[in-house]
């Protein structure tokens, strides 16, 4: 008699989030003994923010279930509202789906919502993408609280295993697989910027800039001023196009996009933005651009696994593992200005490709498949927790 599939229900509330479980899924749906149910929330339901579901269905998944949010203001209050209905839904449709473990990625508040609905359900948690540091954004703690209540831990880097074992985790259930993301490098290969427009129907000629900036959650900063100061500095670039995608759902994003169509419609000739270019789409523009401008998480993994210059700039992503081709610089309009003539310098950007990868081999989503083929989910939502020996 054939073995029950394990019902895994994969949670994914944005566009970022769900390119990052691609790898993941699609080594799933190649497992014997898993079968993945995708459950799908937050801003892919959105039409403001760009109803990304249709890039999920494009890959011919279908969502198990549609936990929708208001997503109607654009403060900490309505996030709070949104993480309130998210946890709802998601109770909801985890016992509709009669699942028997939850798969959960990252740090954003619909992913803390998403754990808190599993753990009265008893439903084990495994989480991805745990022990990171992001010190300018809300993000930081919420990680830190998926990771106490998750029972199995997959790990970019072996610094985060660490991390993991110093909050008291087990170590037979934390693992370093490496980042997903360096999956989808390996998966959709180096672009030229000719491929690149071809995939993301934008005219991208030879040293086009790809920008992203979300708002720092915790900055002195209004998100207003952020994008003020930052635009600032992204004036000075008046000879290369520039690729801007749209920041989150987070309090204080409305304000960013306004600022940025502003931006955009004094230079039309020269700036292009995209509400989401799909995982595919951000890969051609990632390794086809002469530099990463931002704050976005991509800077900091994807983009040096790919040798491209990065730019990073404030305090939002402050805390992570870098290698050298990542320049870090303050949010104001001179640093910006000044950190991308540097990274767009031949110097700079020679010394960026040559940087050995920090985040894995593009094989996390087959191993992470590999562990949870093997593993016994009766009983795994009850966790130790491991003290250290500090005597």
């Amino acid at each position: 008699m054939n073995r029950r599939r394990t019902r895994i229900g994969v949670f994914t509330a944005t566009r970022a989030e769900y390119g990052l479980l691609r790898p993941v899924l699609a080594a799933m749906e190649q497992s014997a003994t898993i079968q993945p149910l995708l459950i799908v929330a937050g801003a892919h339901l959105s039409a403001r923010h760009g109803a990304t579901l249709a890039e999920i269905e494009a890959d011919g998944r279908r969502p198990a279930a549609r936990i929708p949010a208001p997503l109607a203001g654009n403060d900490r209050v309505s996030a709070a509202i949104d993480m309130a209905e998210t946890l709802a839904g998601c109770a909801r449709a985890y016992v509709e789906l009669r699942l028997d473990a939850v798969l959960i990625l990252g740090d954003r508040t619909e992913a803390l919502a998403a754990a808190a609905a599993a753990v009265p359900l008893n439903l084990p948690i495994l989480h991805l993408e745990g022990g990171h540091r992001t010190e300018g954004a809300v993000d930081d703690a919420i990680r830190h609280a998926i990771t106490k209540l998750a029972a199995l831990h997959f790990t970019a880097a072996e610094p985060y295993r660490r991390r993991l074992l110093q909050m008291g985790e087990a170590p037979e259930r934390v693992f370093t697989v490496g980042s997903t993301g360096i999956d989808n490098l390996k998966t959709f290969g180096r672009s030229t910027p000719a491929d690149a427009s071809a995939v993301t129907g934008l005219d991208l000629p030879e040293g086009f800039l790809l920008v992203t900036f979300h708002p720092e959650t915790l900055g002195v900063l209004s998100p207003a001023d952020q994008i003020g100061a930052f635009l600032g500095g992204l004036a000075s670039v008046e000879d290369r196009v520039i690729l801007i995608t749209l920041p989150n759902a987070d309090a204080g994003s409305d304000d960013m996009r306004k600022a940025i169509a502003a931006f955009a419609s004094e230079r039309p000739d020269r700036v292009r933005v995209a509400e989401s270019l799909g995982a595919r789409g951000y890969i051609a523009a990632l390794t086809a651009c002469a530099a990463v401008v931002g704050n976005s998480s991509s800077g900091l993994m994807e983009a040096p696994a790919a040798g491209v210059p990065v730019v990073n700039v404030g305090d939002r992503q402050a805390g992570r593992l870098r290698t050298p081709g990542v320049l870090d610089c303050a949010l104001k309009p001179g640093a910006v200005a000044e950190a991308i003539g540097r990274a767009l310098s031949p110097g700079f950007q020679i010394m960026a490709r040559s940087q050995p990868a920090m985040f894995g081999d593009g094989q996390a989503g087959r191993r992470i498949v590999e562990i949870l083929d093997k593993t016994n989910f009766e009983g795994l939502a009850r966790k130790p927790f491991v003290d250290l020996d500090v005597g």
